[in-house]
Formats: structure tokens, C-alpha cells, sequence
């Protein structure tokens, strides 16, 4: 793994700086606030570029036999040397530029400690004690925490250097954003078959219409795209009159689908362009109401023209086995991936994590408050990962 610091004005400068530096496949490792010597705040952070999996992250697929061979052994020991020597030259760099010789700022996973007193690690403790420590108080718990350890404990450190919470929380980190599924913007999918619709499915409650204002407003104000939005909710009352408002805010027409026919037939009007984005709102439903929306969906998938995503909005507050179940249960509508919303309403991001590490579509978006349009992200693994072991802030 490639590691490299960069530092900037802002979050959207460094983030420019690691993107031109190292791709969009970087992960964030780390990110703090800093002062510059006599001048004002800087934001410096952390970002390595994954090349060959290092052996100790149990990159090996399930069901795929581990060869004992001394050769490949051999070259086992070889990569986990190399790793060895380049996170610990990744250390001495951040090191180096430190005032103090106890290296006491400029610390890649800092957040994770931060407000913890030294005496919450006491010694002498087993190895994985520190680990224990970080992931129960991110709440990561169950067969996900188990999973965590594990792979750290196959991590050539002594017992000394598990002991270091900032050296254990940022192999935590890297191991957790390694786990977590992004698809990226729905800008960045492109589709040669025609416009582009936007369905948002989910529970009741969890911010389905804010979330359909704060995408369109986006992809309008920021992008300069071409929005429609429809409504299939005639349920809610209200929901068409939110929904209208803020489409009249950003001058953005407002359709109403009560069935799957009208439904198609606002798809293929000729007013509809290849080149527009269609936000498609839904009436918030349980898990065992999801059928009402198959007969919808189904019809769009049935016209090769356009190119349907179904996406689940979870809060992130929810319950572990709520997702699941949800989940489980909007499966069948042809999901293509999640959108989390409401982080700032949780202190607790870790009961996420166990959902997040198995769920078989991506997150694309994040929401972090009500603030249209400004309260809403791409989903990255690095700062999901940060979240969930730091808490949202």
C-alpha cells in the first residue's frame, strides 16, 4: 500500500491534491486540523493507495484453498516485510515535522482517541486488549468485532506496538473501509441506454423526500443537469405538496404516478431527454409492503431505453437487525445500492459496520442533516470508516 500525506486550505483542496496524486482508488487513512507556523488552520490528511493486498488482511477469497508452498511462503514473509518497513517510514515522516520530540500532534487516527485518558489502556493487557478497547467504544460489536481481531492478530506487531492505540486504530480503520461497498455518484454512471431514473425505496421515516430535494438541487445547481422529479406517493398526505414545493423552489417540474401506467407513461413522454436525471419518490412502506412497488419498478426495467436505479434510504440509526431485515425485504425490487441518512441523529456509527460489511450492494450517498442541498455526500469508505470508529463530527 502506497501511503502519502497531503495538506491543504480546506478538506476540498486536500481531497483534490489525493485524487490528482494517487486516483480515485485511495483510501482516507486519517484527516486532522492543524495550525501552519504563524499563519492560520490547514487541513492535513493521510490517504493510501492499496496495490497488492498486504497477506495479513485476509485477501485470500472464501472457498478458495491457501497454498502452503515454501515458495510462496517465502514470498509471504517478503510482503509482509516490505508493509512492515513502509508504515513504519509513513510513521517517522508524520514524526519528523513534530515540535516535540513525544510526537505528540500530527497523530493519522487521533479522533479515535481523543478524550480518552492514557489510564483507559492500562498495562499489562494481552495483545488485543487496546483493539477490544477501541471497537467497543465505537460500538462495534458481535462476529464483526471478532472478525476485526482476528485479522489484526495476523499482523506481524509485537505485543508492544498493539499496545500504541493510535498504531492499532489506524490498522482498525484501513481493515474497516476495506469491508465497506461504494458505488460512487450516480453522475459518475453514465448510461448509454438513455435517461436516467432514480428510484428512492424504504421504511417510513427515514428521509426519502429530503433526500430526492437534496440530490435534484445538487445535480441541478452544482451539475447543471436536467431534473425531473415524480412522485408515486398518494399515500402520505403532504408527501405531494413537500414534494411540489421544492420543485417549484429550483423550477423543477413535479409529475404524480398513482399507477405503474402512468408511471410509463410520464417515462416515455416527449418531453423526457436521454440526457435527464428522473428522481422517483415512494411512499414510505414496511418491509412487508414492498410488493406494491414491484408492479413500478418491473415496468421500467421492462423498457431498455431507460436505465432504472433502485436505492435504499436506511437512517443510520436504525437498529443492526432493522437494516437486515429491511434489507432482506427490499432485496427483490432490483436494488443497485443504499443511501444512509440522518448520521448527524446518531453518536454511534458502529452498529452500522456489521451491516455495512455484508450488505450486497454498495452505498452511494450519505446524509449528514436537513440542509438542502448542502447536507448530503458521496459515500466514501475511508470516512465511513472514520465514523464508525471516531463517531460522526
Amino acid at each position: 500500500m502506497v501511503i502519502r500525506t497531503f495538506e491543504g486550505e480546506d478538506m476540498q483542496d486536500v481531497l483534490r491534491k489525493v485524487k490528482k496524486e494517487l486516483g480515485t482508488e485511495a483510501v482516507i487513512l486519517g484527516s486532522q486540523t492543524r495550525k501552519r507556523t504563524g499563519s492560520r488552520e490547514c487541513v492535513v490528511v493521510t490517504a493510501g493507495l492499496p496495490g497488492i493486498d498486504p497477506p495479513w488482511l485476509g485477501t485470500t477469497p472464501k472457498g478458495d484453498p491457501v497454498s502452503s508452498s515454501g515458495e510462496e511462503t517465502r514470498q509471504l514473509r517478503e510482503e509482509v516485510a516490505t508493509l512492515r518497513e513502509t508504515v513504519l517510514k509513513f510513521e517517522k515522516e508524520w514524526g519528523d515535522g513534530a515540535r516535540e520530540k513525544k510526537m505528540e500532534t500530527v497523530r493519522p487516527v487521533g479522533f479515535l482517541t481523543e478524550g480518552v485518558e492514557e489510564e483507559a489502556f492500562p498495562g499489562p493487557k494481552g495483545e488485543m486488549d487496546v483493539a477490544t478497547g477501541l471497537l467497543e467504544r465505537a460500538g462495534v460489536k458481535g462476529d464483526a468485532r471478532e472478525d476485526l481481531l482476528k485479522a489484526l492478530q495476523s499482523v506481524s506487531y509485537s505485543p508492544a506496538e498493539f499496545q500504541d492505540p493510535d498504531r492499532t486504530g489506524s490498522l482498525l480503520q484501513y481493515l474497516v473501509a476495506r469491508q465497506i461497498r461504494v458505488s460512487g455518484s450516480f453522475l459518475d454512471r453514465s448510461s448509454k441506454k438513455g435517461a436516467q431514473v432514480i428510484l428512492l425505496a424504504g421504511p417510513t421515516g427515514v428521509g426519502k423526500t429530503t433526500t430526492i430535494a437534496k440530490l435534484a438541487a445538487g445535480f441541478t445547481l452544482k451539475h447543471g443537469k436536467k431534473v425531473r422529479l415524480i412522485n408515486l406517493d398518494t399515500y402520505r398526505i403532504g408527501a405531494l405538496e413537500q414534494l411540489r414545493i421544492y420543485g417549484d423552489l429550483m423550477g423543477l417540474p413535479v409529475d404524480v404516478a398513482g399507477t405503474p401506467e402512468r408511471f410509463l407513461e410520464i417515462l416515455e413522454a416527449g418531453s423526457v431527454s436521454p440526457e435527464d436525471l428522473i428522481l422517483v419518490d415512494t411512499a414510505g412502506m414496511s418491509s412487508r409492503e414492498t410488493a406494491k412497488l414491484k408492479p413500478f419498478i418491473d415496468g421500467a426495467l421492462s423498457r431498455p431505453h431507460l436505465d432504472l436505479n433502485v436505492s435504499l434510504v436506511l437512517a443510520a440509526s436504525a437498529k443492526t437487525d432493522d437494516l437486515d431485515d429491511a434489507l432482506e425485504r427490499f432485496m427483490p425490487l432490483s436494488l443497485r445500492s443504499l443511501i444512509l441518512t440522518k448520521l448527524d441523529e446518531t453518536n454511534c456509527l458502529g452498529s452500522v459496520y456489521p451491516f455495512l460489511s455484508r450488505a450486497p450492494v454498495p452505498v452511494s450517498y450519505v446524509t449528514t442533516g436537513q440542509r438542502v442541498p448542502d447536507d448530503i455526500e458521496v459515500a466514501h469508505p475511508g470516512k465511513l470508516s472514520q465514523w464508525i470508529l471516531g463517531g460522526f463530527r
